[in-house]
């Protein structure tokens, strides 16, 4: 099985055959009822997230899905940097939020910025 993105889905072959990384707006909503909104938010919106162990475990719990779809819960262990899941992490995060992976919607914003800067940034 290939993860759809156009459904938020990332491949996750680290744990196993079939499985995948989808957030949804309920698993969202643990993870910031969790951390705080502002918090995962704003540690997501720097990229930090994918440093931290402890915020990789929350997400993989709400989002790491099996063959069939279903979340997992428990996160199984893994033998690649922690790093390269993290990744995918963001990957699923960004694909559920804006519909894009984090590198291309990391890039529309620079674009953006880059056409549009803001005044107070202007010396």
């Amino acid at each position: 099985m290939t993860a759809n993105r156009f459904i938020g889905e990332v491949d996750a072959p680290e744990f196993g055959d079939g499985f995948t990384i989808r957030l949804d707006m309920n698993g969202q909503a643990k993870l910031e009822a969790e951390h705080g909104e502002f918090e995962f938010l704003g540690k997501v919106y720097t990229g930090l997230v994918v440093l931290s162990a402890k915020y990789i475990t929350s997400f993989l719990s709400v989002a790491l899905r099996d063959a069939n779809g279903a979340v997992v819960g428990d996160v199984p262990a893994f033998s690649v940097p922690i790093e390269v899941v993290g990744r995918k992490c963001l990957d699923a995060f960004c694909l559920c939020r804006y519909g894009k992976d984090n590198e291309t919607w990391v890039a529309s914003n620079e674009k953006a910025k880059k056409a549009n800067p803001s005044k107070a940034t202007k010396a």
